[in-house]
C-alpha cells in the first residue's frame, strides 16, 4: 500500500490472486481507498447521519430509515461497498417486485444517493446503480375527490363529535392531516374569520409531537373561516377557546392509533369510496376550482410550494368536468 501498510488478499489459485491484485490496483488508480474495508451497512449509517438526518423532517427521516432497513441492508449490508455489483442492485429491486411503484422509487432514490456519496468518499470507483434501472410496481390509484352530494351525505352521516369536527375542518380549510391535528383554538381567529396554519403534528403510535416546520414554506398560511365551520367550533368548542382542537383526555395531540380510530368513524359512512385525510384536502381544492378562484389564490390556500402542484389537482378536476359535459352533450345529441 502507498502508506506502507499491507493488504492481504485471499485466493484459491495463483490466477485468481493475480486477477484480484490487478482489480485492486485498478481501483486504487482511480482514487478508491482499497485499504478501507468498512461494510456497506456501516457506511449507510454514516451516510444517513451526515447526508440525510440533518436536512430531513422527522417524518422523512422515518421513511428513509424504513426503506434502508427493510429493503436495502438485508441484502447488501454485509458487503464491502466496492464489491457490490449491478446484479446485486438488480436483485434488491427484484426482491420487491410486488411492491408499489412509490416504494420502489424510494428504494431506488436511496440507492443512487448512497452510492453517489460512496463515490465522493472514495469507497467505489463508480456506482453500480444503472441509469437504466427503473422502478416498477403498481402505480397508486388516482385520488378521487368527493362530489358535493357525497360531501353533504358524509357530513350528515358522521355523528361522533370529534370525527365530525375533523371532517368539517378538513373539508373547509384543506388542512393536511398533520396541520389539522396541530391546530389549537387559539389559531382560529373568530373576529378576522381566518384559521392560522402555523404548525404540523408528527403523528406516531406512542406520542405525537408538534413541529413549527411545515411540509413546505408555503404551508404557513391564513385560510378563510367558512360560516358553517365557525358555527360548529363556536357551539362545540370549549368556552375559553383554548387547547388543541383534537386532543386526548390529558390535553395532548392525538396519537396515530387515536387518529385511526377517529377516522374509521368517517370512512365507514361511505364504504364504497376509499376516503383518506388527503382526499378531504383534494375535495377542498376541487371546490375552490368549482367556485372559480384564481389558480394563484388556490395555490396559496392549499399551501402548495409550486403552482404545478395545484395544476395537477386542476388537471384531474378539468378532465372529470369535461367528461361530464361530453356525456351530457352525447346524450342530448341522441335524445
Amino acid at each position: 500500500m502507498p502508506d506502507g501498510r499491507r493488504k492481504y488478499i485471499r485466493a484459491k489459485t495463483q490466477e485468481e490472486l493475480d486477477a484480484k491484485v490487478q482489480e485492486l490496483l485498478k481501483l486504487q488508480s482511480v482514487g478508491v481507498d482499497i485499504s478501507n474495508d468498512m461494510l456497506f451497512g456501516a457506511f449507510v449509517q454514516q451516510w444517513y447521519d451526515v447526508y440525510k438526518k440533518p436536512y430531513l423532517r422527522e417524518k422523512s427521516q422515518d421513511i428513509t430509515k424504513y426503506v434502508v432497513n427493510q429493503y436495502i441492508l438485508p441484502l447488501l449490508g454485509n458487503y464491502v461497498p466496492r464489491e457490490i455489483t449491478p446484479m446485486q442492485i438488480q436483485a434488491v429491486m427484484a426482491n420487491m417486485a410486488d411492491k408499489s411503484n412509490s416504494l420502489q422509487s424510494k428504494v431506488l432514490i436511496a440507492l443512487r444517493d448512497i452510492f453517489r456519496a460512496a463515490v465522493e468518499n472514495g469507497l467505489v470507483a463508480k456506482t453500480p446503480v444503472s441509469d437504466r434501472l427503473k422502478a416498477g410496481g403498481k402505480t397508486a390509484e388516482e385520488k378521487v375527490t368527493l362530489t358535493p352530494n357525497e360531501e353533504a351525505a358524509l357530513l350528515d352521516a358522521v355523528e361522533n363529535l370529534r370525527a365530525k369536527t375533523f371532517l368539517l375542518l378538513c373539508l373547509r380549510t384543506g388542512a393536511r392531516r398533520g396541520e389539522a391535528l396541530a391546530l389549537r383554538y387559539e389559531d382560529v381567529d373568530f373576529d378576522a374569520k381566518v384559521v392560522h396554519i402555523r404548525r404540523s403534528a408528527i403523528v406516531k403510535e406512542q406520542e405525537t409531537t408538534i413541529s413549527n416546520e411545515l411540509k413546505t414554506k408555503a404551508g404557513r398560511r391564513n385560510v378563510p373561516l367558512p360560516e358553517d365551520l365557525e358555527a360548529w367550533l363556536t357551539e362545540h368548542g370549549p368556552k375559553d377557546k383554548t387547547g388543541y382542537i383534537f386532543s386526548t383526555r390529558n390535553g395532548k395531540p392525538l396519537t396515530l392509533s387515536a387518529f385511526r380510530s377517529m377516522f374509521r368513524l368517517i370512512a365507514r359512512e361511505l364504504p364504497e369510496k376509499h376516503i383518506t385525510a388527503h382526499i378531504l384536502r383534494h375535495t377542498y381544492i376541487t371546490r375552490l376550482f368549482e367556485a372559480g378562484l384564481d389558480i394563484k389564490e388556490i395555490q396559496y390556500l392549499a399551501g402548495h410550494s409550486t403552482v404545478d402542484m395545484t395544476l395537477s389537482v386542476y388537471t384531474h378536476y378539468d378532465r372529470a368536468s369535461r367528461e361530464a359535459e361530453t356525456t351530457e352533450k352525447v346524450r342530448a345529441a341522441f335524445a
